[in-house]
Formats: structure tokens, sequence, C-alpha cells
């Protein structure tokens, strides 16, 4: 008797087990679904506004027609592959719309497509949205420049100072210095300056010229500075300290220092 009870109730067990698994299988054969994509305009959410194309997507071999809706009535009724309609969501009036479908299919079934819901915004509140997007975006980027500013000072009292003008590259800054081709002379490079290909394409603080310069080693800065401090009035001492700036420009011109 108990035998007999432990395969019924274990048959039982298979068939439920049966019924969970193929259930969901068949109903995702027909399933099938609306896709809202935004060809120009405004989207954030549910909030949109501006050229809009509504699409069904699912098994298309299946379908006859597509009757698009909006709010329940007919948005438009396409009969050919791949069962697109375009719009501008002006046209429709503004505040919360439900898109849906319903499709017509080979076998002669109708389906209704779950909706959606959205909200068709005016040209003011797509404007004070953009404000606020724009303008959270600028501010941002201003905490962020406050932040390289803040963490540049800490870093440069940190810094133990030397005697003379002779300076490490992290007195510089965190991203160091450059060695102006027009004047000579190191200065800090700037968070705004353009990244090319070749370096950074940057303005010198001493003569105020563009440039494009690279992130320069101890030993450039150094003979940089050298340089700065020889004698003015010396025809011998001033050409050897410029060999040295060139000379350690050339040993590391083959260094990316970008």
């Amino acid at each position: 008797m108990l035998k007999r009870t432990y395969w019924l109730n274990l048959a039982l067990l298979i068939a439920a087990v049966g019924l969970v698994f193929a259930r969901p299988v068949s109903a995702q054969e027909n399933e099938f679904k609306i896709s809202l994509r935004k060809n120009f305009g405004y989207g954030a959410g549910s909030n949109i506004r501006g050229n809009f194309t509504i699409s069904l997507r699912g098994d298309l071999n299946q379908v006859i027609s597509v009757e698009f809706l909006i709010d329940d009535e007919q948005l438009s009724l396409v009969e050919e592959a791949p069962f697109k309609f375009q719009f501008h969501t002006d046209r429709y009036g503004f505040g919360q719309h439900w898109l849906g479908a319903r499709i017509t299919l080979q076998n002669g079934q109708v389906e209704t497509v779950s909706s959606v819901r959205v909200n068709f915004v005016t040209p003011t509140e797509e404007r004070r949205s953009m404000g606020l997007i724009f303008g959270g975006m600028a501010a941002i980027f201003v905490l962020g420049l406050m932040f390289y500013g803040l963490v540049n000072v800490l870093v440069l009292k940190r810094q133990p100072k030397r005697k003379g003008a002779i300076a490490h590259t992290a007195h510089y800054g965190l991203l160091g210095a450059a060695i102006c081709p027009k004047c000579g002379r190191p200065f800090p490079r700037h968070l705004w300056g353009f990244n090319m290909i070749v370096g950074k394409y940057d303005r010198c603080e001493h003569c105020g010229k563009w440039s494009i310069t690279r992130r320069a080693t101890l030993e450039e800065i150094e003979a940089a500075q050298e340089a700065l401090l020889a004698p003015q009035n010396t025809h011998e001492v001033q050409p050897l300290a410029q060999q040295k700036v060139n000379h350690a420009l050339d040993n590391t011109r083959y260094i990316d220092g970008l």
C-alpha cells in the first residue's frame, strides 16, 4: 500500500513539473510588444517630445497587420513589415497617453499588445528640463574644477620647499609641468589644455603664447631653471645653460609623457 502511494505521488509530481515548464514556452512563442524609439527630440524616461517611431517586436512572420493605438484609438494601421509608424507628439495633445497595438495574425486571430504609458511634454516643460540637465552638468563641472584646485593646493603645501628655483615636478600640480618652446620657461600644465596626438595644446603662463607641449621630466625642468638663473650679461655661460636644456630635451624626446 505504501509502495503504491509512493509511485502515485511521484507520477503527480512529474506531471506538475512538466506543466510548469511547458506553459511558459508556448506563451513566449507568441509574445509581442511595442517599442518606442526617438528620432529627434527630447526624452527623459516616460517624458517625451518630438519625432518618434513606434514599432512591433516579436515574430513578425505571423503578423498580417498592426493597428497602433493611442488611448485605445487608432494611431495608424500598418499592413506591411516591418510594422512601424513615425509620429510627432505635438499632434496628439500634451499630457499622459497610452500607446498600444492590436495585431492580426496569419491564423486570423486578433491579439492586443500591452500598452505603455508616456507623457507628451510641452515645449516649455522641455526647455525647463533641458535647463536642469545642462545646469546640473555645469555644476558638476565647476565642482570638479574646485576639487582639482583643492587637491593641487594640498599637494603643493605638502611638498618641502627647496632653496633656489630648482623645483620638483610635483610643485607644478597634479598634471606636472611643461617647457614652453617659445620662451623656454617651465609652467604648470592646465586642465583646460587640449590633448593632441603629439602633446597637449596649452598656454604658457609666462609669455602667454599657445603651443603643443608635453609633460616635462625633472631633468628638463632643472635644466630650464638653471638656464633662467644663469647670468644674462655673459656670452659664455648663457650658451652653456641653453645647451643643457637642449641636451635634456633631446634625451627625453622619445618618452611619451601624455
